[in-house]
């Protein structure tokens, strides 16, 4: 099996219909409301676990909001792996959110995550957004102590267009590194969400690029050195501005997400204030189940050492191993992670990556280099800043594309965001693009392939 586009379904599908079993009127403004597809680990042989759908309104109402709802069975099954179970929740008057819990039945069995459906129904003066969400159990029981096999290689993608990386989400086109974002870019078609992961000072796995939280939030200082509270606190869109990605510069009409976070203006339907804050790893984790995710691993501050031992372990509680890349700048990161999570497939990382590019492009062969599944190269050397400013080379040709596929290595380039190098990446024939701008690589991917163009 190889990750050619759109084979991984999408997980957002809300579209909903409300049935209304209020007789109550004027209750001031309409909300929507969503209930959202998740996923949670089974939980030990033997015991219980739970899988909890957050229930979501866009603006509070005067008056009680229930929903009424029923578990259907899918790849999972009732009474087996979760308890088939029908009722009511309601969201209390001047509240924006409730939840439902379904039981998860655990078991020792190493399996493919398993799927079961949430219909549901909404009442009082709202409109719902979909009829359904889907509650995925991930699968907590396999080890991660053997080396993965990179042949075959499932990110190689033969004569498919190239996978659609959602950079950050999509740092021009959405608010970078929130949830909101990596939902928008999924909804879009994007095909791998790239996601990089921060330990917070209290050893939480927090989704930021940056060192600090200064450039895209309302507030100011390294993570390493904030709480989880402290951070969810910040408006991680502070700053956005549709179309541009972060800026400063403008007049405080144009940030139009800004505030959302905070609860000052009231989100679009369908999510919430904490979609445009800075998320979790594990909140991103139960929240895109069926999507490919990139990670980047920063380096590991505090120098406890236990940073990528928790990511590992994240990672293994919901079942994700062949549908994730581990990526990282830092060598020290990358091999600690594998000691740690041999199953679980990396991207060479970039002093290794030097080493094998300089040795290949003096005219030696391309080496195999099984412990690894792709390279995350850039065009061209100009953006490597660890290597000298008068060395220039090209790194993607279609000379290396052939030449890394034959050692089963893929090829995912970073970062493009003009059309005219988007092209050029597409004629050679790299399996991956990654973009700030995941809606302009779309609608070049959609379109066929004799009619792009970049008039």
């Amino acid at each position: 099996m190889s990750f050619t586009r759109h084979a991984i379904p999408v997980l957002l599908t809300l579209a909903l219909v409300a049935c209304s079993d209020n007789s109550d009127d004027g209750l001031g403004e309409p909300s929507s409301v969503t209930v959202i597809s998740t996923a949670a680990p089974e939980g030990a042989a033997g015991g219980m676990g739970a899988l909890t759908f957050r229930v979501i309104l866009d603006r509070p109402q005067s008056t009680p909001t229930r929903i009424d709802y029923r578990t259907v069975a899918g790849s999972a099954t009732a009474g087996v792996d979760y308890l088939d179970t029908q009722g009511r929740t309601t969201i209390p008057a001047g509240a924006l959110s409730g939840s439902i819990t379904i039981e998860l039945v655990g078991d020792a069995e190493e399996e493919d995550g398993e799927t079961f459906t949430l219909e549901y129904s909404a009442g009082g003066n709202v409109t719902a957004t979909a009829d359904s969400a889907l509650g995925t159990i991930a699968n907590d029981d396999s080890t991660c102590d053997q080396p993965f096999s990179n042949d075959p290689n499932p990110w190689i993608i033969g004569d498919a267009d190239p996978l659609n990386f959602a950079h950050r989400g999509g740092v021009i086109d959405f608010p970078e590194n929130t949830l909101y974002a990596y939902a928008e870019a999924a909804r879009a078609g994007a095909d791998v969400l790239e996601m990089d992961v921060y330990q917070t000072l209290d050893n939480e796995l927090v989704i930021l690029h940056d060192l600090t939280v200064d450039r895209t939030t309302n507030g100011t200082g390294r993570v390493a050195d904030l709480t989880l509270a402290e951070l969810r606190a910040l408006d991680a869109a502070y700053w956005f501005i549709s179309g541009e990605g972060t800026r400063r510069d403008r007049p405080e009409e144009d940030y139009t997400f800004r505030g959302i976070a905070t609860g000052a203006k009231p989100p679009p339907p369908g999510y919430a204030p904490e979609d445009f804050r800075i998320p979790t790893l594990e909140e991103a984790l139960a929240r895109f189940p069926h999507e490919l995710i990139n990670l980047e691993l920063k380096p590991d501050l505090d120098g406890e050492g236990n940073y990528e031992q928790q990511m590992a372990e994240l990672l293994q509680r919901y079942g994700r191993r062949t549908d994730v890349i581990a990526a990282s700048f830092v060598d020290e990161a990358a091999f600690n992670f594998k000691d740690v999570a041999p199953c679980i497939y990396t991207s060479v990382p970039l002093d290794q990556a030097v080493g094998i590019g300089l040795a290949y492009f003096a005219g030696g062969p391309m080496p195999e280099v099984p412990e690894h599944i792709t390279w995350q190269v850039p065009p061209d050397t100009s953006q490597i800043s660890q290597l000298p400013d008068d060395l220039f080379l090209e790194v993607i040709t279609p000379r290396f594309v052939a030449d890394s596929h034959a050692v089963n290595l893929a090829v995912q380039v970073w970062t493009i965001n003009a059309c005219e190098e988007m092209l050029q990446m597409i004629d050679a024939g790299v399996d991956a693009i990654m973009t700030d701008r995941p809606l302009l690589l779309e609608q070049i991917l959609n379109t066929p392939p004799a009619e792009r163009s970049c008039d």
